[in-house]
């Protein structure tokens, strides 16, 4: 594996794709091994969903969109690669809903979609080079799979992620023109952004309801660097390991309920985790802002989100502007919140990233709004006009996107 190029297919096997398992979906679908690399520069191995309409290939080839799932756990069970193949168990509900999105979004639309197992092999939830650099790969090892019917390198194609789906995405939006500069990435989107400010996120969810998220984060940096496994050995209590223990084996809906209002921090033996330093060194090298993006970026999030505080956002966006990202468009919904604002930006996002694929060029610079709410603009009804009849279409196993 060593000697594969990045990117390169390991392995094919044709999948029967399902949502919930159960209701099989009309569609090609194949899962792709292929070769990437970790956070220190070495060759693993993991998985990406390739997912197709039906049909033969357009004149042209077709688009390509890579979504990234909210995966958001330390277990590989959890891994899109197994929650999207009929007879899964859908112990990850959140997440097995989630792929209706990029479903109804992209293939609707008769794009070719991927969905990357992009943690890798150990699950690294919240490792932001790890995760990029396997969603990039998993874009070329798709693009050299004849029967997705791409055009190669020179295929359109678009990122899109929400919440733990960001960060992948937006880490990746950011080395994509050094770490993967012949692909033709024509724009980004990126909502309920996860990286902008982990040490912010990490002091603002302890003691909260969503603490449970933040031993999941644990338990992922745990899984790709030793160093942070050995800390926490070394200088968590008892109790605090067990908790961060049964992060490597739920998935995050189960795992984000388990012991809510827990002060995590108290844990470490050593006073405040934040300060310790191979704890800032490692937020440091998985935290946005290191580069500024090459391609457009479209960024979403709700100011009062109760989760992912919208202060590190407005700082990246403010980095981003200032030091000339070639187009950034940021949208800072009021009245909304982490979850509502899966569906209040799906269609915001999906229109945005369509006409990035469709060649209209985006906005240069930045432009940022402050609305109250997106919901009574006319593109919000128009857009669930149009996906989710295409959403229900695709749940009682129509061939959606077959003539597109």
């Amino acid at each position: 594996m060593a000697a594969a190029a990045p990117g390169q297919v390991l392995r094919v096997r044709a999948i029967a794709p399902a949502f919930f398992g159960l209701a099989h979906l009309n569609v090609d679908a194949w899962q792709l091994l292929y070769r990437t690399t970790n956070s220190f520069g070495e060759a693993i191995a993991t998985v990406t969903t390739v997912l197709k309409p039906r049909g033969a290939r357009p004149e042209g080839g077709r688009k390509l969109l890579s979504y990234q799932i909210a995966e958001d756990s330390a277990a590989q069970y959890c891994a899109p690669s197994y929650v999207i193949q009929a007879g899964s168990i859908p112990a990850d509900y959140v997440n097995a809903a989630e792929v209706l999105i990029p479903i109804a979004a992209g293939i609707g639309q008769g794009w070719t979609v991927v969905l990357p197992d992009y943690e890798g092999p150990n699950s690294a939830y919240g490792v932001s080079r790890i995760t990029a650099q396997a969603t990039l790969d998993g874009i070329r090892a798709v693009q050299s799979f004849e029967p997705a019917q791409l055009s190669g390198a020179a295929t359109p194609t678009a990122l899109w992620g929400y919440s733990g789906g960001t960060v992948p995405s937006s880490f990746a939006a950011e080395i994509a023109g050094e770490y993967a500069p012949e692909l033709n990435i024509v724009g980004v989107a990126a909502g309920g952004v996860a990286a902008a400010d982990w040490a912010g996120a990490l002091r603002h969810n302890n003691r909260g309801l969503y603490t449970g998220l933040l031993t999941g984060v644990i338990a992922g940096l745990m899984n790709e660097y030793p160093e942070v496994r050995r800390v926490v050995r070394e200088e968590v209590d008892p109790l605090g390991q067990f908790l961060i223990g049964t992060k490597f084996v739920l998935c995050h809906p189960m795992g984000t309920a388990l012991v809510p209002f827990y002060d995590i921090f108290a844990a470490f033996r050593g006073g405040d985790p934040l300060s310790h330093p191979v704890v800032q060194r490692v937020i440091a090298e998985n935290s946005l802002g290191q580069r500024t993006p090459s391609v457009p970026v479209y960024i979403y999030h709700a100011q009062n989100d109760e989760i992912l505080p919208g202060a590190g956002v407005d700082r990246l966006v403010g980095k981003y502007c200032a030091e000339n990202a070639p187009s950034v468009t940021y949208v800072r919904e009021l009245l909304a919140e982490h979850i509502s604002g899966v569906l209040t930006h799906l269609p915001g996002a999906f229109y945005w990233l369509r006409d990035r694929l469709d060649g209209m060029p985006a906005q240069p610079g930045c432009a940022i709004t402050s609305p109250a709410t997106v919901v009574t603009d006319p593109e919000f009804a128009q857009g669930l006009t149009e996906l989710v009849p295409t959403a229900v279409q695709a749940i009682v196993g129509q061939a959606i996107g077959a003539n597109r």
